[in-house]
């Protein structure tokens, strides 16, 4: 059991994808670490925030807002497009309709026309016949007239049955032109819906232009909405948001790997695992993605390609492969998995260039400090590591085991690291899990983040909801300013919380519709997306509120009245 993803314990046993997020240079005594003894002695809970100098504007926020309305309008642009070139089609096919539908009328008439005409030379073929006379001049006039008639009325037969052929072939025809039609039709209301709808969404970006040109933002959980929602076929179990803030990134319960465009919401799926994919990263300084499988693999991937494919897919670890993470600089790829191996390779040439060893444990999460000296990495057991990269000697160990206990009733081992985040300023660190287990089984306990100071080694925190609820904290992240911490867990229902650094209790939280595993900051400092269980990857916003934004929420609660 000890390692296992255990469902019957807290849904499946998984872990929160570490994020490097982004800042300014590092203090020269951030690298600098203690001694190399374990930081063992009891949380310290702090008074005050620890970095209290209030929310932070963003300007690169418009840069992002302005790129996204850039490429929205595009989109409506192309959509008109399309919604233009259907409708020449459409009116193509209109017309070959009614030209069909007027040969067809025609030709009817024609026939009713030649079959009067044919009833008339065929009656007057019969008065002829019976016509007798013993002038033989006269009788050869008759026979000449008969033959006449006899060959009009021939003509006019074999004219029918052109028309009657004409006719069948035309409405044969019909059908099928008017199913084009028809489907011409859907094709365009369906069109003009989606212009509709880009071009709603276009408004929408260029809203958040205008308010960001009028005053840089800053973000305010407080203000937390969903703006976006990405569906699978599966549930979600990790989710990125790559440096550029063009896309959406998630591993679900199978082999494909989704990529989703924040702006028009395409999804291109990612095949080349053969298991699911539960932990990548995305490298700052290209567009290079690198996932890890429960099948004990690793892939390269070009994040832009129109359909990726993999460049590389490597054999890393015996068992699942828990743990991805890329070197600030973008050199070097650390993976941990259930072999209780860390191991480091090149991102260059995919080949391995160091072994860490010295977990007794399955490595649940491995992460980069930004000065790319060192790596961390953590255990099913709360054990907490520190690697130097260039050596490969192990620094100093951690202490995270609030959040593990082992069952000795069911004799399971249950919590770890599930998630685990670096400050942008490299001063701070964050593990996550469940702690105080009262029920292994029912995978009761309290949602748990643990707060380290990086030099010292101390723990600054230990973060838990404010209220009584249950369950896991799967993944953690440092807002890029450092303004506030958030996780997100849960177990039956979930939850979003937000810390200042620091502070034990959280200043806001939200609900959220299903059990959230993963979270990621969008780089501009406003947006975030967490993975679901209930196959749905949303999408918050936590900046200020454009005036279309507001009007809808005054209509709601006005209706709400009613």
């Amino acid at each position: 059991m000890s390692g296992l993803p255990v469902r019957r314990f807290q849904n499946i046993s998984l872990q929160a994808v570490a994020v490097l997020c982004c800042s300014a240079s590092l203090l020269l005594a951030a690298d600098k670490p203690a001694d190399k003894t374990a930081a063992n002695e009891s949380p310290v809970q702090a008074v005050k925030p620890i970095l209290n100098h209030g929310p932070t504007r963003l300007p690169a926020a418009s840069k992002f807002a302005e790129l996204d309305a850039a490429k929205a309008a595009k989109l409506s642009e192309t959509q008109a497009n399309a919604v233009n070139q259907i409708a020449e089609s459409l009116k193509q096919a209109d017309s070959e309709v009614s030209q069909i539908q007027t040969g067809i009328q025609k030709a009817k008439q024609q026939i009713k026309t030649e079959t009067d005409a044919l009833k008339l030379l065929q009656q007057q073929l019969k008065a002829i016949s019976e016509k007798k006379s013993d002038d033989k001049k006269t009788d050869d006039q008759s026979d000449e007239s008969a033959e006449a008639a006899k060959l009009k009325a021939d003509t006019v037969s074999q004219e029918l049955k052109q028309l009657e052929q004409q006719v069948k072939m035309l409405e044969q025809s019909l059908p099928e032109k008017q199913k084009q039609q028809a489907e011409l039709k859907k094709q365009l209301t369906a069109a003009e819906k989606k212009l509709a709808e880009q071009k709603t969404n276009e408004s929408r970006f260029q809203e958040f232009v205008k308010l960001f040109r009028e005053q840089p933002p800053a973000a305010d959980p407080s203000r937390i909405r969903e703006v976006a929602a990405f569906t699978h076929s599966r549930p979600l179990y990790s989710c990125k948001i790559d440096s550029s803030g063009n896309y959406l990134l998630a591993g679900a319960q199978g082999s494909a790997f989704n990529r989703w465009d924040l702006v028009s919401a395409e999804n291109t799926e990612l095949l080349g695992h053969q298991s699911w994919v539960r932990r990548f990263d995305i490298s700052h300084s290209n567009p290079l993605l690198i996932t890890g499988a429960y099948e004990g693999k690793i892939a390269w991937w070009d994040l832009e390609a129109e359909h990726p494919q993999p460049q590389h897919l490597v054999a890393a670890h015996k068992g699942y492969v828990r743990g991805v993470t890329i070197s600030p600089d973008g050199s070097l790829v650390a993976t941990g998995g259930n072999d209780c191996l860390v191991k480091l390779w090149s991102v260059n040439t995919a080949k391995l260039i160091k072994t860490f060893a010295g977990h007794e444990y399955q490595v649940y999460n491995v992460k980069f400090h930004p000065s790319g000296r060192w790596l961390i990495s953590g255990d099913l057991r709360g054990n907490l590591k520190q690697w130097d990269v260039e050596t490969g000697e192990l620094v100093r160990n951690f202490d995270g085991s609030a959040i593990y206990k082992y069952d000795t009733t069911f004799h399971g081992h249950i919590g770890g690291v599930r998630g685990m985040d670096i400050s942008r300023d490299g001063k701070y660190f964050a593990i996550c899990g469940i702690g105080e287990v009262s029920n292994a089984f029912a995978g009761i306990g309290i949602p748990t983040v643990i707060l380290f100071d990086w030099v010292t080694g101390k723990r600054l925190a230990v973060m838990t909801p404010d209220d009584n609820f249950k369950g896991t904290c799967w993944g953690v992240r440092f807002h890029p300013e450092n303004d506030f911490i958030a996780a997100v867990g849960g177990n039956s229902s979930g939850m979003i919380w937000f810390w200042k650094p620091g502070e034990d209790k959280p200043f806001a939280s939200e609900k959220v519709k299903s059990v959230p595993y993963d979270l990621d900051f969008h780089p501009d400092g406003l947006r975030m997306c967490v993975a679901c269980f209930d196959k749905t990857a949303r999408l918050y916003h936590l900046g200020p509120e454009t005036p279309a934004e507001l009007a809808a929420r005054t209509k709601g609660k006005d209706k709400k009245k009613k």
